[in-house]
Order: C-alpha cells, then structure tokens, then sequence
C-alpha cells in the first residue's frame, strides 16, 4: 500500500507511526537520545495520531510526554521528533484539520515539557500544582470551541473572516497551537502551501511562499 494510496485514518497512524520511527532511528543524535526506548517512542506517537486523527480532538499526548521526561528530551530535540512525526503524517495527505491536530497535540507537550516548571522544584520537569491553573494553555485548549478561521479548499479562504488564509487571526492561532514547535508548524504550513498550489495553479510559487511561509518568525517563538 503506497503513501497515498489510503484514506483510512487507522491505516494512516499504523503507516505514519512506523515511517515516523523509521525517521528518528536514521537522526544518529535523536536516536542515541531514544535508544532502546524506540517502541516505547512508537506508543506514544502511536496514542498521538490516534487522538488527532481516528478521535479527531486534541489533547496532551500524557504518554508521550511521560516518555520525553524519562529520556531528558531537550526542546531542540522534542522539535526533531516533531518534525519527523508530521513529515511522515503529511504523505497521508490527512487534510489540513488533521495537521493542526497533530501539530495542537505537540503544541501542549511542549509546554507541558518545557514551560510550565515549577520554579522552586529544582528539577527541569515538574509541573505547577494545579490550583490557580484553570486558565492555563492546556485546559483552554481542551475546552475551546474548534478553531472558525480554516482554510477552505479549493479557493484557500478562511471561513472565520473571507481573507487568503492563513489569515492574521489564524496566523495567531497558529503560533499559539503549535506551541514552540517551529519547526513543525513550518511542515504543516509547506504542506498547505504544496496542496494550495495544486487548488489555485495560477498563483505566482514567490507569493504563495510569501503568504504561507513568509509571515513565520524567524526566531523560536
């Protein structure tokens, strides 16, 4: 069965899973980081893709953060993992929906790893308590309404206002739902862009870069 030769979300987190690991063992220094964990590592991203695309919800990947935890991931290296995760979702062609999922679930272990620390544990990765966290990022997320500015294929407006998506409003969403990982957005969005030039073969590629890529910060936001 080739990379697009299926449609069946169950089939593409198998598929998606083992390309990702296949990934990661070929990144000599994220693979020395994992080592003999790398089935723990299929679990987790396994449980990911579940959620974002048979489940179609976001929430926090408990098991992979567990597992990022144990092994001491840095955020360079979590962002690694996350790139290779959703270079390996995008040859699904799962939809832009399923991307923003993906990348919304890694969005939240990011901060779950690497933002919420508490300040006098002395250790990298404990968190806050969770009295007084009612309005963190994660249980916003969890209980937000989906996102209205979508793109809307084949004209690639946003549904939420009418602009070219991805729209200032979205552009926002964007940054926060992927988190600090950059460059998994930057996939995501090449991946838009890509199926946005097949929709509209008229638009010049330099603008079309431009309006997909070109708004990205060029530090880690």
């Amino acid at each position: 069965m080739g990379a697009l030769e299926t449609k069946d979300p169950t089939d593409i987190v198998r598929l998606a899973t083992a390309e990702a690991l296949r990934r990661v063992a070929g990144e000599a220094d994220l693979a020395g980081i994992v080592g003999t964990r790398l089935s723990d590592l299929g679990g987790g991203l396994r449980d990911v893709l579940r959620c974002a695309l048979v489940a179609q919800r976001v929430a926090a990947p408990t098991r992979l953060i567990a597992l990022c935890r144990d092994l001491a991931l840095g955020p360079d290296a979590f962002d690694l993992l996350g790139h290779h995760l959703l270079g390996a979702v995008v040859g699904y062609r799962p939809g832009p929906d399923a991307l923003v999922r993906v990348g919304g679930a890694l969005g939240l272990a990011r901060r779950e790893l690497f933002t919420d620390r508490h300040p006098a544990s002395g250790g990298p990765h404990r968190l806050p308590t969770r009295v007084g966290r009612r309005n963190s990022a994660a249980v916003r997320y969890r209980s937000a309404k989906p996102p209205e500015h979508l793109p809307s294929p084949p004209s690639w407006t946003c549904t939420g206002c009418g602009q070219e998506w991805p729209c200032a409003v979205k552009q926002s969403q964007l940054l926060a739902e992927f988190g600090g990982a950059r460059a998994a957005l930057a996939v995501y969005l090449g991946s838009c862009l890509l199926a946005a030039a097949r929709d509209l073969p008229g638009l010049p590629l330099a603008r079309a870069r431009n309006r997909f890529l070109g708004w990205l910060p060029r530090r880690p936001f």
